[in-house]
């Protein structure tokens, strides 16, 4: 969170102050991706390195949700750590190419009350996130 006088613990740049937030996202993801290790240690190691607290929905169903609620800085290095994990588990190859595995698919979960403003007015805000 910021301190008092306007800095950030990061930078104190306006932009960070800003940022310092709570901010929680949530996942759609195929459920073995995250919980696959038997005793949780990938997501207990995230959880320690990123500061984030990170939930993944209970049950046996193909898909599941994992919620990430933190700073905005510290869900930003959570979700870098569960892609490179992604990308660790698919053992990509030189040519970028997994030996017979699907690629994994992560579906944001958005409330329809905020998906205007990830959008914006005619679609500005969602073409400058492609970009």
């Amino acid at each position: 969170m910021a301190s008092p006088d306007g800095a950030s613990g990061v930078g104190g740049s306006p932009e960070e102050t800003e940022l310092s937030i709570t901010l929680t996202l949530r996942m759609l993801m195929h459920g073995k991706v995250m919980a696959g290790d038997s005793k949780g240690e990938t997501v207990k190691r995230i959880r320690e390195q990123s500061s984030a607290r990170i939930t993944i929905s209970e049950g046996s169903c193909p898909e599941r949700i994992t919620t990430i609620t933190g700073s905005t800085d510290a869900v930003f290095r959570a979700v870098s750590m569960i892609a490179f994990k992604l990308e660790e588990d698919l053992g990509a190859g030189g040519d970028g190419v997994s030996a017979g595995r699907a690629p994994v698919t992560l579906r944001l979960v958005i409330p329809a009350s905020q998906c205007g403003s990830l959008i914006g007015k005619a679609g500005a805000k969602i073409r400058e996130i492609r970009e």
